[in-house]
């Protein structure tokens, strides 16, 4: 048979069944190599390179490492060493950002505290509170406030707060006077 009978005899229908086979190889080898592709790569791919690294980069370490190295000394890992370094200095920063969203909050603690101390207070009594923080005298508040000198003593021991109530209360525990919180009545 000639070359041109083979032609002749070769149809449409032919050709089709030809390019449907060719596309299904191509299709066949595109599934077996992202096959390969997600398969796991082994644990350690080669010594100084992360496990990112494209495989034609991993397989010339590993050649290098086969055969004897004429540098007595590794090549630093530059890439770990600037992440690593460029970690360090982000974990620093937000450690002072820390350290100040710590100092803030406990000035707004502190804030909170003073204003739930003076809140409902008429002004007068707001500056006698003020005047007792900062440490003045009962007779002193009294003069300088208007007020009687028993009330003087009683916003000065509002502003001393709790820090004396509490001392109190835990010398009577040691004096073995504790109050009976179902009755109110001493033991």
């Amino acid at each position: 048979m000639s070359d041109l009978e083979l032609l002749a005899g070769f149809g449409w229908r032919d050709g089709v069944l030809l390019v449907a086979a060719g596309v299904g190889v191509y299709l066949v080898l595109t599934v077996i190599r992202l096959f390969k592709a997600s398969a796991p790569r082994k644990a350690d791919p080669a010594p100084g390179f992360p496990a990112w690294q494209p495989d034609f980069l991993i397989d010339a370490a590993r050649n290098e490492a086969a055969e004897p190295a004429a540098a007595a000394a590794p090549a630093p890992d530059f890439a770990g060493e600037l992440a690593r370094s460029s970690l360090e200095v982000e974990c620093r920063a937000l450690r002072g950002e820390c350290a100040e969203l710590r100092n803030a909050v406990a000035r707004l603690e502190d804030e909170i505290t003073r204003l739930k101390a003076t809140r409902g207070m008429s002004p007068l009594y707001q500056e006698a509170m003020t005047l007792a923080r900062q440490g003045l005298p009962a007779a002193g508040i009294a003069g300088r406030c208007g007020i009687s000198v028993a009330e003087a003593e009683l916003v000065a021991a509002l502003a001393r707060g709790d820090a004396e109530f509490e001392a109190h209360e835990e010398g009577e525990e040691r004096h073995g006077t504790d109050i009976d919180p179902g009755n109110q009545l001493h033991r």
